[in-house]
């Protein structure tokens, strides 16, 4: 999926996007993660949305994964 061969010839600008856009998807990933099994976290939804709002976030975050792996 992610060909870190041709980090190496990127530009010091695309480098910073790329990590940007890892650390970009392990926050989506970890606040669905949250969303789904932190019992008290502090939103005043019921349980059934707060599932449903991490299962978008979770594949919101793959979604930009498998984007930042198809990009130049």
């Amino acid at each position: 999926m992610l060909n870190f061969d041709i980090f190496k010839q990127k530009s010091p600008k695309q480098r910073f996007l790329l990590i940007l856009g890892l650390i970009m998807f392990v926050f989506y990933l970890g606040i669905g993660l949250a969303c789904i099994f932190w019992a008290n976290l502090p939103l005043n939804i019921g349980r059934p949305y707060k599932i449903g709002i991490g299962i978008f976030l979770i594949i919101y975050a793959f979604v930009r994964l498998l984007s930042l792996g198809r990009r130049d």
